[in-house]
């Protein structure tokens, strides 16, 4: 199960990476990620948190707001992390508009132009399984990260709705 160790209502962030992440980054990722959540603050409390990396380019990062609340500069010490991990590794977490076709245990990482051509081959299809990155609770990702093409975000850029 999805951060097994945070309840249904815990908050959640989606970082979805360029490329593909090699077994070194993933390792390399683990364990910054691994020493992060077990000493996140805000305002010097302890923050319940947990991270997953899923499909080799996915980062979700939760957060159970019960115990105590994320901080607007708590919440920035992730994107942080994530932009020293950029400065070592060259991958980029913060390309917002691209889109990741989950399947078996990797992904294909599309942009919009990318995603046209393989539209237009019949690659990808209008029903295709894509990760939802505007998910926000874990409830919802637990219950399906996953929702088809013409019913994301991406739909009206590659002419779906």
């Amino acid at each position: 199960m999805l951060l097994a160790n945070l309840p249904a209502h815990s908050r959640l962030w989606f970082f979805g990476a360029h490329r593909i992440l090699s077994e070194h980054e993933i390792e390399v990722l683990n364990q910054a990620m691994s020493a992060f959540v077990s000493s996140w603050k805000a305002h010097g409390a302890q923050l319940s948190a947990d991270y997953s990396i899923q499909h080799e380019a996915i980062l979700i990062v939760g957060v159970d707001e019960s115990v105590a609340p994320p901080t607007g500069c708590s919440i920035d010490k992730v994107f942080q992390l994530l932009k020293d991990f950029q400065s070592q590794t060259g991958v980029d977490f913060f390309q917002r508009t691209l889109i990741w076709e989950a399947f078996c245990n990797t992904t294909e990482i599309y942009t919009i132009d990318t995603a046209k051509q393989a539209l237009e081959s019949g690659r990808l299809k209008s029903n295709t399984l894509i990760l939802n990155p505007l998910i926000t609770q874990l409830i919802q990702a637990r219950e399906s990260m996953y929702i088809p093409l013409n019913e994301s975000w991406a739909a009206p850029k590659l002419g779906l709705k």
